[in-house]
């Protein structure tokens, strides 16, 4: 727990809408920035959405667990979507995305705020091509889009040949970056400077 203490703390900052990019060795302490994400919108009477490649029930009562209200799902407040995987071509995947997208967005209502990686598997080189597209599209209208959006990563599941090339690329298409490593402290990389004791 002590060592997503600053990554909890910049969360706790917050107060505009944002591109993250959450960036994890560590399952486990990635969730809890998720549903401290999720909690913050619904606390700030913002309409969630939480999409997964796991399936959406045991998040949903890993939701629970966490102290989501169970009328935070009645009342569609928050939404848990099971994004499939899928392969082919980058084009294919993004076609099929693009549709996913379009689903999930569909009855939201603004303010929000978005828990997803739309492609699900990055593993392959075509999956990540897919992925940083949507990132960049993203992140090129995202004045327009209404609602922060956290995009999470497992490090050791982005393809392993170009690894810090896809990387670096992810980097550029988020306002932030909050790394959470399996030992060691967690941290955050943004253009607009925040000292690790500023936060």
């Amino acid at each position: 727990m002590q060592s997503i203490a600053i990554a909890m703390k910049f969360m706790n900052s917050l107060e505009e809408k944002k591109h993250l990019m959450l960036f994890y060795e560590d399952p486990e302490s990635a969730k809890l920035i998720e549903f401290l994400f999720i909690k913050q919108g619904l606390d700030s009477g913002e309409s969630c959405i939480y999409a997964t490649g796991e399936d959406s029930g045991s998040i949903v009562l890993s939701l629970l667990r966490y102290g989501i209200p169970l009328e935070s799902f009645l009342t569609k407040k928050i939404q848990v979507f099971h994004i499939p995987s899928i392969s082919g071509t980058s084009e294919e995947i993004l076609l099929h995305c693009k549709k996913q997208i379009t689903k999930m967005l569909a009855d939201l209502k603004k303010p929000f705020r978005i828990v997803s990686r739309i492609v699900s598997d990055v593993s392959t080189e075509q999956g990540i091509m897919a992925e940083l597209e949507i990132e960049k599209c993203v992140h090129g209208c995202f004045k327009e889009f209404g609602g922060s959006i956290m995009c999470p990563y497992d490090i050791s599941l982005i393809e392993k040949k170009n690894r810090m090339e896809w990387v670096q690329s992810l980097y550029s298409q988020h306002h932030a970056v909050i790394y959470l490593p399996k030992i060691g402290e967690s941290g955050v990389i943004c253009p607009f400077q925040i000292e690790k004791d500023d936060i």
